[in-house]
């Protein structure tokens, strides 16, 4: 029972069979559940038939039986516990299974006893327990004397068996079919086992392998009783693929009832791989032939041009496959050539044949299809070692398209006449848009064959359509206005996007069409050309229906003519644009002409008041309340001096980009209550004062704030209340805000002349308010609506206005509703300094060339206990910086002689670095005060300078000398 389950490959336990060889010797009892002693065991083991030997995980000797005992002699005692392989064989084997193994048999064939005892085959199967393996071992004699062939009848027959199988040149093996067992082997079998690798990569034993090929071939010759043949992989001892084939042959013996095998193995691994090569080089050969532009041939001289061979080209250039062209029942190759040119075929061939040399023939073939096409044939003969012809090969190629090409030229030759002449035309300026296209559009029908042709163009300005009609013999007519909404719901709205051609020949749509009123339209066949500039197309050509379906070819004429109309249409609103420059830069030339003309009189009228009442002041019999009122006149031109001043440096920064907002808390309340109180002085001094000045608060909480730029807001107001000041003659003004769709709205309403709606839209221009209005002597330059409008959009506003000729105007402008800062900046604090600071430790150099600068700026700081000196030239004050260390503060021009500010400040803050300089200048255009500031300087005033500003800035310096 125990060798049944290990021969079955069952793995039944054997219960308690463990240990290692020393306790099994001793007889010693394994702990179980159940115990059997080594007695009981070694009985067991002798009931077995055959020689059997027991083993553990190492080989070594456990237990053998009787029948190995007798027959390898009195060797028992002395062999236990000892190496099965070196105590029992004369040699030990390539092969023995590993310890992680796994439970098949393993035969190890041709093995000898010790001794001269024989040679054996052994079977090795392992049983597997739980925490150890051992090996059972089948030792089975090789018969080939008697046992094995004691059939035959003759001793000489037996020989000859023996010489035959030995002298076979491949391994060779004769099995016995019932048993499995291999009886018998040649040298060449030995041979074949020495040169292969006993193990492959993976750890599969070869003799494993072997047995399973001996033990498959056995089996199909049981199974279906015939011959077995089958290909097998090997690796050699090199580790290179060897491979064999493979033959099991049935041998039965009449009348005896024995049956054997023989297996043979035979070498094919260089047959292989002469296969493989001349698959690889025929798998080259068509590759070659199908990249060949043509087809390939060999044919018989004869009148049917017999093939013998043709490339794959034939079913691309011909449509016939090559089965149909060679072979039986092939289709004679001579029927393919146009009857007209057989005759001259047949002469030219056999012209080339006779010269022994290349020959090279043009003619006509018939395809499958029943297309005829232009062919050249270039072929050889292939002659004997006696001169005699044999065959003929060359190669056919089409030459269609080189034979059409003078058809071909002929026709670009034409489209290139028709565009040349288009362009004459378009050159000539004399043709409309309309009748570009109708000319563009009447040639590409008859080119293409077309029933309808639609021309797209999309205005740069309004992103809408046009659509340009041409249908039949239909004259010159105007574009249709098309939105591009409506465009994209229509049949052109799948195309309006595309940036490359397109080719719909199975289109397939029934119904209306543009310029085709009351007729539901069929459209079989489509091509659409853009003419793409900047990845967008501007023009787009539609041409429906054509004769014959559209191709490629016909794209490349189509496309130039749809570019030259784009081309004329850029052309044609290139002029549009450049006529409405010219009127404009003259409507600006002469607003310009204008506002000098009203800016000399804006600067005039308040020099005038400046000069005349500073020469009344000159009087010294005025009385005190007389000068005050000079002086107040004085004070206000110089401010209407300054504002104009100010709207023209705005206006300069604005279009510079360099305009920058100083963002803070702003009360909104209080400003209007400022603008309110400022503009009630004005309606009084422009004895306006019986117009009425209302305020609305949208927000009725006093501290009501935003955070924004309050100075550019308070700007923003006063321009809009100054123009509602100066149009209102009777009846109100009006401003006030509140909060509409998340922002701040603001209005200004008055009830004065209004605007005309054609003058709307150039009051927020710059010059756009300046108009002839002599008759009103309103003056002003035309910049403050401007500013305005730049302010508020920098502000991240909107502003617009709603007017009535004699019914007034309202500008209305937004502002985004911004929680103030916590903090406010710091630039923008006000000083909290005295109004009459002591300035007794200052010693201040003023650096001014014009004698009235100076003289106002040392009355004020010497009014403040400063004292001062004078350099009138940027090298004097650079030596006085250097020779009087007490000068602890420097106000610097900027326009000096000798050497200006610039270079003057940095010649100071090279020899004195901490000394603060203060440039004072009438330089106040964008980018002067970083000018300054790059140059050293440490603070920048603007001319004219206000008492205030200068005092305060001086007095911050001062505190930190």
């Amino acid at each position: 029972l125990f060798y049944r389950s290990m021969s079955q490959k069952e793995n039944k336990k054997i219960s308690d069979l463990k240990g290692d060889a020393r306790n099994h010797l001793y007889g010693s009892h394994v702990t179980s559940s159940r115990q059997y002693s080594y007695e009981f065991v070694d009985s067991l083991i002798n009931t077995l038939p055959g020689m059997v030997v027991v083993t553990d995980s190492d080989f070594n000797i456990l237990f053998l039986n009787k029948h190995l005992v007798s027959t390898i002699g009195d060797l028992e005692k002395g062999i236990l516990g000892k190496p099965v392989f070196e105590v029992l064989f004369a040699e030990r084997p390539d092969f023995v299974p590993a310890a992680t193994g796994d439970t098949d048999i393993i035969v190890l064939p041709n093995l000898e006893l010790k001794e001269g005892k024989g040679r054996v085959h052994v079977s090795v199967s392992s049983l597997i327990l739980p925490a150890d393996r051992y090996y059972l071992l089948k030792i089975e004699l090789q018969k080939t004397d008697e046992s094995a062939l004691k059939h035959f009848s003759h001793d000489d027959l037996n020989v000859v068996l023996s010489l035959f199988i030995e002298a076979f040149s491949h391994p060779l093996y004769l099995l016995d079919l019932k048993s499995g067992k291999v009886i018998a082997s040649n040298g060449a079998a030995a041979e074949f086992e020495r040169a292969l690798r006993k193990e492959d990569d993976s750890g599969k034993s070869f003799f494993k392998a072997l047995s399973g090929i001996l033990n498959e071939t056995l089996s199909g010759i049981k199974t279906s009783d015939s011959d077995a043949k089958r290909e097998c992989e090997f690796e050699n001892r090199e580790g290179e693929k060897v491979f064999y084939e493979t033959f099991g042959y049935n041998l039965r013996l009449s009348g005896t009832g024995a049956a054997y095998a023989i297996q043979c193995f035979m070498d094919i691994t260089e047959q292989k791989k002469t296969i493989k090569e001349l698959k690889t080089f025929q798998e080259n050969r068509e590759l070659l032939l199908r990249n060949i532009p043509g087809i390939a041939f060999r044919c018989k001289n004869d009148s049917n041009w017999t093939m013998l061979y043709i490339s794959s080209g034939c079913k691309k250039l011909l449509g016939y496959e090559i089965g149909e062209l060679t072979g039986e029942n092939q289709i004679n190759f001579n029927s393919l050539i146009v009857s007209d040119d057989v005759a001259r075929v047949w002469y030219d061939v056999q012209k080339g044949l006779k010269q022994h040399n290349y020959y090279s023939i043009d003619y006509h073939i018939i395809t499958k299809s029943g297309r005829v096409r232009w062919v050249q044939e270039r072929g050889r003969g292939i002659y004997n070692k006696a001169g005699e012809l044999i065959e003929i090969e060359g190669l056919i190629t089409d030459i269609t398209g080189l034979k059409s090409s003078e058809e071909k030229l002929v026709r670009v030759l034409a489209v290139n006449q028709r565009i040349a002449e288009a362009g004459l035309e378009f050159l000539r300026g004399k043709l409309t848009m309309p009748e570009i296209a109708h000319n563009i559009q009447t040639y590409l029908k008859k080119f293409t064959g077309s029933e309808i042709s639609y021309l797209l163009t999309r205005d740069q300005r309004s992103e809408n359509y046009k659509i340009y009609c041409s249908r039949g013999n239909e004259g010159i007519s105007e574009p249709l206005p098309v939105s591009a909404e409506r465009l994209k719901n229509s049949i052109f709205g799948q195309f309006v996007d595309l940036s490359e051609a397109a080719i719909k020949n199975d289109f397939d749509y029934v119904g209306d069409l543009p310029c085709i009123p009351h007729q539901e339209v069929t459209i079989k066949r489509l091509m659409c050309v853009p003419s793409v500039v900047d990845k967008h197309a501007f023009a787009m050509i539609f041409l429906v229906n054509g004769e014959r379906p559209y191709n490629s070819e016909l794209i490349v004429t189509v496309q130039r003519f749809v570019n030259l109309f784009a081309l004329a249409m850029f052309r044609i609103q290139t002029e549009i644009t450049l006529r409405e420059a010219k009127l404009k830069a003259e409507e600006s030339d002469r607003l310009k002409s204008i506002f000098l003309s009203n800016m000399s009189h804006d600067m005039r009228t308040p020099m005038n008041a400046i000069m005349g009442f500073a020469e009344l002041l000159q009087d010294s019999g005025l009385g005190r309340g007389e000068k005050e009122r000079y002086l107040d006149a004085i004070l206000k031109s110089g401010d209407s001096l300054l504002h104009l001043v100010n709207d023209i440096v705005d206006i300069s920064k604005i279009e510079a980009g360099e305009l920058q907002l100083n963002y803070a808390e702003c009360k909104v309340n209080s400003l209007l209550d400022e603008m309110e109180l400022a503009f009630r002085q004005e309606l009084d001094r422009r004895n306006k004062s019986h117009v009425m000045l209302y305020v609305q608060k949208g927000i009725p909480d006093e501290d009501f704030s935003i955070y924004c730029d309050s100075l550019r807001v308070k700007q923003i107001v006063s321009n809009l209340l100054s123009n509602a000041v100066k149009f209102t003659d009777d009846g109100f003004i009006e401003i006030g805000y509140r909060i509409e769709g998340g922002k701040l709205l603001f209005y200004v309403r008055d009830s004065g002349i209004g605007i005309a709606m054609e003058d709307q839209k150039l009051v927020f221009e710059r010059f756009g308010r300046v108009k002839e209005t002599a008759d009103r002597n309103l003056g002003g330059t035309g910049l403050g609506l401007a500013i305005t409008k730049n302010l508020v959009e920098i502000m991240g506003g909107k502003i617009w206005l709603d007017s009535f000729p004699d019914e007034g105007s309202t500008f209305w402008f937004t502002l985004p509703l911004r929680k103030p800062q916590e903090s406010q900046d710091p630039q923008l604090a006000l000083s909290q300094k005295p109004n009459r600071p002591d300035l007794s430790d200052s010693h201040i150099l003023i650096v001014e060339d014009v004698d009235t600068n100076y003289f106002y700026l040392s009355s004020l700081l010497e009014k403040l206990n400063a004292r001062v000196v004078r350099a009138v030239n940027g090298q004097r004050a650079v030596d006085i910086c250097k020779s009087d260390p007490s000068i602890n503060l420097v106000l610097m021009d900027i326009e000096l002689p000798v050497l200006n500010g610039y270079e003057a400040t940095r010649e100071i803050k090279k020899m004195r670095p901490g000394l603060p300089v203060i440039a004072q200048t009438a330089y106040v255009l964008p980018g002067e005060r970083e000018r300054c500031m790059e140059a050293g300087c440490d603070e920048y005033l603007a001319k004219p300078i206000r008492k205030n500003e200068l005092i305060e800035t001086i007095q911050r310096y001062a505190a930190e000398i």
